[in-house]
């Protein structure tokens, strides 16, 4: 009976089946690692009372400290100013955000609902993405970090193949 059951999981996973149905929604949109220490920005959906995000701040990032999940801290003020905020508009489309890194405005990200969970979506390697994670090599510099360059991480939206571009400004 396991083997029938395994076969069945195993030919329905193959065609897409059921993948939204079966598979939780990743807790984070997308986070920031960076090579400077364990520390990671995440990036979650902020959903208001009636499950559609809220407008005026679709997006909310904050650390976690050692990417420990119960160690949560905000953005100082000029983190969310200057590095790691967002900036969120409702798009055109109902249910969709459109939302900019501080640090990178020119890649504008999307925010919508797929498969009963929100992502958010970029151009990743030319193409159309959904945004896991980016990494961030930087050199420290007298003022600043000095940005040597950006991973990015995702997937295809229909595939989920897997998508990988690295950006050097």
């Amino acid at each position: 009976m396991r083997r029938v059951a395994a076969l069945v999981a195993l030919l329905l996973g193959a065609i897409g089946v059921g993948r939204a149905q079966t598979q939780a929604c990743p807790k984070h949109l997308f986070i920031i690692a960076r090579n400077k220490n364990a520390n990671i920005v995440a990036y979650d959906a902020h959903p208001g009372k009636a499950g559609e995000l809220v407008s005026s701040q679709p997006v909310v990032a904050y650390w976690l400290l050692d990417g420990d999940e119960s160690r949560r801290e905000e953005l100082t003020r000029f983190q969310r100013n200057r590095a790691y905020g967002v900036e969120g508009t409702p798009a055109a489309t109902p249910a969709t955000y459109l939302v900019d890194l501080k640090a990178q405005p020119k890649r504008r990200l999307v925010v919508r609902m797929l498969d009963g969970c929100w992502v958010a979506t970029t151009e990743i390697g030319g193409k159309d993405a959904i945004l896991r994670r980016m990494f961030v090599q930087a050199k420290e510099g007298t003022a600043l970090p000095k940005v040597e360059y950006v991973e990015f991480f995702g997937e295809d939206p229909g595939s989920r193949e897997p998508l990988y571009e690295k950006f050097v400004p």
